[in-house]
């Protein structure tokens, strides 16, 4: 049984709020007898009692405490800056959403600031001229004729005739293609030519038809990471290439995800239907695959097949509104959504983190606020190093 100052002390630390002879205290304690393992039920009770915990991994609870209390205690100075954050960075391993937590800073462990790079949006026209597009301009976007082809409002480029329907587009038969490069720490819309809105994602390209022809397909090739509200158009379907990967639909809202360093593309239906197709030499009478409203098809490439699952869209589309959301997911794939989001570099060091679930709500924090909530959560070592984040 817990004597009161001693359960006073944990619910102390687990509410942020320890001082340091509250950590000398608890360091000492929880070595002696069966502390342990009334630690670990006192903390899981605590969190069954202040947050929404489904089936808490007690070990867990109790490697990142002890990790953290053993960091804690070689604090120099420890400063209170802020009595709540909006914003909760929750893992399998300590937290988990929801659950709102004190920060306290701590002497920091970093050496140095963080500068995201820099880099332009661009598009390529049809005769290799590479422009930029600045996304706090107004400004007609020409073709390398002279001819207005788009009007671009900030950070989203409207077609001409994104408003017309194919029976008043000309008779070429020649697609003329742009392609649109938004780097890591940016985001960009494009409308194309049929209405379809298409919501970039940092890191992708895009290249499609300048205007798309009667009789013709609709045809776009995709790499990263894009949101489709595709305009219905019954006599023209659109296909979005990803790799070996065609998604075709009709008129339908759907989210891609196709970025290099994944081994799988995947595809989030909304709402409508679309049908997977993959391309191959060896058995071309393989069957498309019709996906359903709240279902993903994962493809993966290596293996060349394709599972379906029901998910909750929100999570693979929170993107469109500038937040990142991540459930049940290693930290490997959260970094590599950070390095896109901010647009910096992140090497770790620590690879039983990079295999560690985590479920983790960010909307508009700072990187540094991102990286200090899971410092707080999984106690990690981290550091600044010429522009990098460096995870010990």
């Amino acid at each position: 049984m817990l004597v009161r100052d001693t359960e006073n002390r944990i619910v102390k630390y687990l509410l942020n709020e320890a001082t340091i002879q509250d950590l000398d205290f608890l360091s000492d304690w929880i070595l002696v007898g069966d502390n342990e393992r009334i630690f670990e039920e006192f903390a899981q009770s605590h969190y069954e009692a202040t947050t929404v915990m489904n089936e808490p991994d007690k070990h867990k609870i109790k490697e990142v405490l002890m990790r953290r209390m053993k960091k804690d205690k070689n604090i120099f100075q420890r400063q209170k800056i802020r009595s709540l954050l909006k914003y909760a960075a929750v893992g399998m391993v300590f937290v988990t959403l929801g659950y709102i937590f004190h920060e306290n800073q701590t002497k920091d462990p970093v050496s140095g600031l963080l500068v995201p790079k820099e880099e332009a949006i661009t598009i390529t026209l049809e005769n290799g001229t590479v422009e930029t597009l600045d996304p706090s301009a107004n400004k007609n976007v020409m073709d390398s004729q002279g001819n207005i082809i788009g009007n671009q409002k900030r950070s989203k480029l409207t077609y001409s005739g994104s408003t017309s329907s194919f029976a008043e587009y000309g008779n070429s038969k020649t697609l003329v293609y742009n392609t649109i490069k938004v780097p890591y720490g940016k985001r960009f819309d494009v409308i194309l030519s049929d209405g379809t809105h298409v919501f970039l994602n940092s890191g992708t390209s895009l290249r499609y038809p300048v205007q798309f022809l009667k009789g013709l397909g609709r045809r776009v090739f995709l790499t990263g990471e894009a949101y489709f509200d595709v305009a219905k158009d019954k006599e023209h379907h659109f296909t979005v290439q990803a790799d070996e990967l065609d998604i075709e639909v009709l008129g339908t809202k759907f989210n891609v995800s196709h970025y290099p360093e994944d081994t799988n593309i995947n595809t989030v239906l909304v709402e409508g239907s679309v049908e997977i197709n993959i391309k191959n030499e060896k058995d071309k009478s393989r069957a498309g695959i019709l996906l359903e409203p709240g279902f993903k098809a994962e493809w993966r490439k290596v293996g060349d097949d394709i599972s379906i699952e029901n998910v909750d869209t929100e999570i693979y589309t929170a993107w469109v509104q500038g937040k990142l959301v991540f459930r049940n997911t290693p930290f490997r794939k959260i970094r590599q959504a950070l390095e896109r989001k901010y647009n910096i570099t992140i090497k770790n060091r620590d690879k039983d983190l990079d295999k560690q679930l985590f479920d983790a709500t960010f909307d508009i924090e700072t990187i540094e606020e991102v990286l200090e909530s899971f410092n707080k959560s999984y106690a990690i070592y981290y550091k600044i190093n010429n522009n990098k984040v460096i995870i010990d």
